[in-house]
């Protein structure tokens, strides 16, 4: 896969389950500071984060990896994250709006929405992470 259809990962080997799977401490670099989704982007955050990761290689804890995912993935996630939930802020306001509610119930009415939307994110999390998929790079 060309570079440029991926997004990429420094990270270092936690834990092999022993199921074709690693987890991985994904660790921030210096190239994050250059990437244009940075101020977007969690796994770009000072925190650690841990993925598990497909594994077709041989790896052991503390070994060093490049974790790579597809970038379709990523703008994938971006909708989910980000675009949903801001098209039904604005829809919902908008009706609400509409159907002569004041600002004010439009509003926590749209921020009701978004927390219902986030629970339903939440809920169906592993059906939704099924599809996103981290692998080691070879």
């Amino acid at each position: 896969m060309p570079q440029g259809e991926t997004i990429t990962h420094e990270g270092k080997v936690l834990r092999v389950p022993g199921n074709g799977t690693a987890e991985v401490e994904i660790i921030v670099s210096g190239a994050c500071s250059g990437c244009h989704a940075k101020s977007v982007c969690s796994a770009g955050s000072t925190e650690a984060k841990v993925i598990t990761v497909k594994s077709d290689s041989f790896v052991q804890p503390g070994d060093c990896v490049t974790v790579e995912m597809k970038l379709s993935q990523g703008f994938r996630a971006l909708v989910i994250g980000y675009m949903i939930p801001f098209i039904v802020l604005v829809a919902i306001f908008t009706v609400a709006s509409a159907a002569g509610a004041g600002e004010l119930v439009s509003a926590l009415l749209s921020f009701l929405a978004i927390g219902v939307y986030y629970l339903f994110i939440y809920l169906l999390r592993s059906r939704i992470g099924e599809k996103f998929e981290f692998k080691i790079k070879n």
